[in-house]
């Protein structure tokens, strides 16, 4: 197994996000730190990476294209779901696949991890059993493994481990029968019963049949004294509630109508609030866009959930978007949605859409 150190000497960025530090009487604990959370140096640094084999790793990615494979081959991955990267595995063969950061979390603060994750799988989701992470034929026998995992683990564990002796606590792990595909969704776990240690946040994948790309962005610990972490969903010092569950939204596979450029996205929302959707593509010169300025291609929608559900998005091509599909009948939208729980703090994540239109049929 290969470890790597992240690059670069001095650290760049550290995404610490810390509530209210004017709470933080004198003399309390800094806030936790994550370093380079959101990828946005443009590389790991921060991180450590493992690979089993040699043949895949992590990587700091913009765009919607496979870092190793590109999408004439593996078709498109989902863009940076905020800011400009994240970080993403892509496989030439088989291989385990470790991004991990070890986190000192003080003594004395309540502590929340939060992050958004997403995948795509080009074989169905598969663990072995007894589990494990290893791609190797004489570990596995018959068994297959296509599995996803984010764990928060002692530092001092085998970077593979899945003893749960060595796993303090399991934030995602994709089970036999999971979709193939699961768009960015925001993730949280409790990490207070761990103040006062460090500990080892482990993203983990093994790719043993295809190619599983899968990634993470905007990972952070919100830190504050005991009692003091807004819920879910609320900013310090705002009104309201906001959700309580891990994804506050996530999103499906859109469905697209060619004859007419439209498409209708799925979008599962925790609770009620209200949702907006809008896309833009990359710079272009039209009517109605300045030469050099992204120009609007999706007509800004929204819709209201009552409750816990799924809510459908339709997605109207404008008139610049269509005059691309008619000429190139398919068209790479990044689509942004905001969902606005009630009473709580707007969240926005963005998710790419491929609109196509069929060509026009040729009349004699």
């Amino acid at each position: 197994m290969k470890d790597r150190g992240g690059a670069g000497g001095a650290v760049l960025c550290a995404a610490v996000v810390m509530v209210s530090v004017a709470l933080l009487a004198p003399g309390l604990a800094a806030a936790a730190t994550v370093v380079n959370g959101g990828f946005e140096t443009g590389d790991l640094r921060g991180w450590t990476v493992s690979q089993a084999t040699g043949l895949g790793d992590w990587f700091a990615y913009e765009g919607a294209d496979p870092p190793i494979s590109g999408k004439e081959v593996a078709g498109s991955v989902p863009a940076p779901p905020q800011g400009d990267f994240a970080a993403i595995t892509d496989e030439y063969n088989p291989d385990t696949l470790v991004l991990y950061q070890d986190i000192g979390l003080p003594a004395g603060l309540d502590h929340r991890l939060s992050l958004l994750a997403f995948y795509t799988s080009h074989e169905p989701i598969a663990v072995p059993s007894p589990d494990t992470l290893s791609v190797d034929d004489e570990v596995l026998g018959a068994a297959r493994n296509q599995q996803f995992r984010i764990d928060v683990m002692r530092p001092e564990a085998p970077v593979e481990s899945v003893d749960p002796a060595d796993v303090l606590l399991t934030v995602l792990q994709t089970r036999k029968g999971a979709p193939k595909e699961m768009g960015p969704t925001r993730l949280t776990a409790d990490l207070t019963p761990f103040a006062g240690q460090t500990v080892r946040l482990r993203i983990a994948v093994a790719a043993h049949e295809e190619t599983l790309n899968a990634g993470v962005d905007a990972v952070a610990v919100e830190s504050a004294p005991p009692g003091l972490l807004p819920p879910l969903g609320k900013k310090p010092g705002g009104g309201g509630s906001g959700g309580s569950r891990a994804d506050l939204f996530s999103f499906g596979k859109a469905k697209l109508n060619p004859r007419n450029g439209t498409a209708v996205l799925p979008v599962r929302v925790s609770g009620p609030g209200l949702l907006k959707a809008d896309g833009q593509g990359a710079p272009i010169a039209t009517a109605g866009a300045a030469k050099g300025k992204p120009a609007k291609l999706i007509r800004s929608t929204r819709a209201r959930a009552g409750a816990k559900a799924t809510v459908k998005l339709l997605l109207k091509p404008t008139p610049a978007a269509l005059a691309i599909l008619r000429e190139k009948h398919k068209l790479r939208v990044k689509v942004a949605v905001t969902f606005e729980p009630k009473g709580g703090k707007p969240e926005t994540a963005t998710v790419p859409v491929v609109l196509k239109l069929a060509a026009a049929p040729r009349h004699r």
